[in-house]
């Protein structure tokens, strides 16, 4: 290969890393592991509901009322969506 291309090669790679870093949400570590954690594969890689991805991964075990997780509902699955925007009426679940 012609250094010129190299050169042109390399400059495209670097400039794509960077801009991948830069929509992750930056290149630390913190960002890279914020990115891993809040990503949801339903819907662009796997062929599942979302929302019952969200629920699942909010670790949510029990009935009571956590507003950090759902201000609108005390037990999430249970709730029809009209009262919950979150995770209500989540098809498949008790």
């Amino acid at each position: 290969m012609r250094p010129f291309r190299r050169r042109v090669l390399g400059l495209m790679m670097s400039l794509a890393a960077g801009g991948t870093c830069l929509q992750v949400g930056g290149c630390s570590l913190a960002g890279l592991r914020n990115f891993a954690t809040s990503f949801n594969p339903c819907g662009t890689i796997l062929a599942c509901d979302p929302a019952q991805y969200r629920f699942i991964m909010a670790d949510i075990t029990e009935p009571g009322v956590q507003p950090s997780i759902d201000p609108f509902c005390t037990w999430p699955p249970l709730c029809p969506p009209d009262i919950d925007p979150i995770f209500g009426g989540i098809p498949g679940l008790p």
